[in-house]
This record gives structure tokens, sequence and C-alpha cells, in this order.
């Protein structure tokens, strides 16, 4: 799915994978060139600041991994 991904798969096959969205705190961002990118990400509607995690949705993914887990 994400071409960042596959760096990671050459070192392992996942048996599944979850893709949910994050949360994005530019004040953590310990780089203040990739703060100011951030900055200007959001100044132009590419990134929006702010915790956009769905914890219901991610919940409900790992329960379903749970017959998957108990048959390996």
């Amino acid at each position: 799915m994400a071409g960042w991904c596959a760096p990671v798969r050459q070192l392992v096959m996942p048996f599944a994978e979850g893709y949910f969205a994050g949360a994005l705190d530019i004040k953590k961002i310990p780089s203040a060139s990739d703060r100011l990118k951030f900055k200007l990400s959001v100044l132009f509607r590419v990134w929006k600041e702010g915790d956009h995690r769905n914890w219901d949705k991610i919940e409900e993914w790992a329960l379903s991994l749970t017959e998957v887990l108990k048959s390996e």
C-alpha cells in the first residue's frame, strides 16, 4: 500500500496492516526547519494540526486480529 513500508517488507512480511490517521503537534517537532515545513503544510491545507486518531476504529482493527493471532 504505502511505498514507505517497502524497506520494512524486505525484512518482515506482516500478516495484517492497519493504516490510521495520526496526530500532528508542531510544537513537538524537534527540527526548526521541519516545524517550518509543517507550518507551511498546515497553512496550505495539506495537513491539519491536531489529533486525528479514531481510537474506536483502531481498537476494532486490533480486536479483529485476535482470531488470527490465536491460530498462529
